[in-house]
């Protein structure tokens, strides 16, 4: 399917997606961002932004930060700039997420929350090249894309629930990705919002040189107090 046909699909579907508005999927995402530690100052790349739904949510908490959000789609870029326009710190860009080279750097998190499942899979490598590229040492990948196999069980049983891509996104093509470009999963998450083990989360960086570091010494004196007490009633409990 050409790109512009994919167009089209999210120029359509940008309607729906206003009607739905920030609903309980992307409310838990953004509470999973916000314990990954969103700052107020954080620097965020956004791809497949869709209408800006997520992207206000966002900007609830990155007030002086940036947020540079992309999609395919013109229409839906249209309606998130409408909607946001008065946050100067949001900058909007119409383009293909997969190669798409950002007008900024040094970002906190680059995110895609249920993304590249719409994304054929024989792009997935180029997208994960280009983030390994874009990312820095500190910065977290953010992905979340419904399970699989539900997917699947979608496919048989109500098809015409998927978007025009609808694919089945299994982890272990994923860490071939990740692993060829020097990416490394930190952490997986299956977990459900409307039924049971429908999502999967997951947080990527950057491969970085092991460096021996204590746990110890990143502890602040509340800390190792409690740490040192837990530690004893453990001792008692166990033994």
């Amino acid at each position: 399917m050409k790109k512009d046909e994919i167009a089209d699909f999210y120029d359509e579907f940008s309607t729906k997606q206003v009607k739905t508005g920030a609903n309980e999927r992307l409310i838990s995402l953004y509470k999973r961002l916000s314990k990954l530690g969103l700052q107020s100052n954080s620097k965020i790349l956004e791809l497949g932004c869709g209408v800006g739904i997520f992207t206000k949510l966002l900007s609830k908490q990155v007030s002086i930060g940036l947020i540079e959000a992309v999609d395919l789609s013109e229409k839906s870029i249209a309606i998130a700039q409408n909607e946001l326009k008065s946050k100067e710190n949001i900058q909007f860009q119409v383009a293909d997420v997969v190669s798409y080279q950002p007008r900024n750097s040094d970002f906190d998190f680059i995110i895609l929350m249920d993304v590249i499942e719409h994304i054929p899979l024989d792009q997935h490598d180029v997208l994960f090249e280009n983030l390994a590229q874009i990312c820095t040492d500190k910065t977290v990948i953010a992905i979340n894309i419904p399970n699989p196999q539900y997917i699947g069980y979608a496919r048989m049983n109500h098809p015409e629930s998927l978007q025009v891509i609808d694919q089945e996104v299994h982890l272990f093509p994923l860490l071939q990705h990740f692993e060829k470009h020097h990416l490394e999963l930190v952490f997986f998450e299956k977990y459900g919002i409307w039924e049971v083990e429908d999502y999967h989360f997951m947080v990527v960086r950057k491969k970085r040189e092991f460096k021996l570091s204590h746990l110890s010494d990143q502890r602040n004196l509340s800390e190792k107090v409690l740490k040192k007490v837990t530690s004893k009633i453990d001792a008692i409990k166990y033994q």
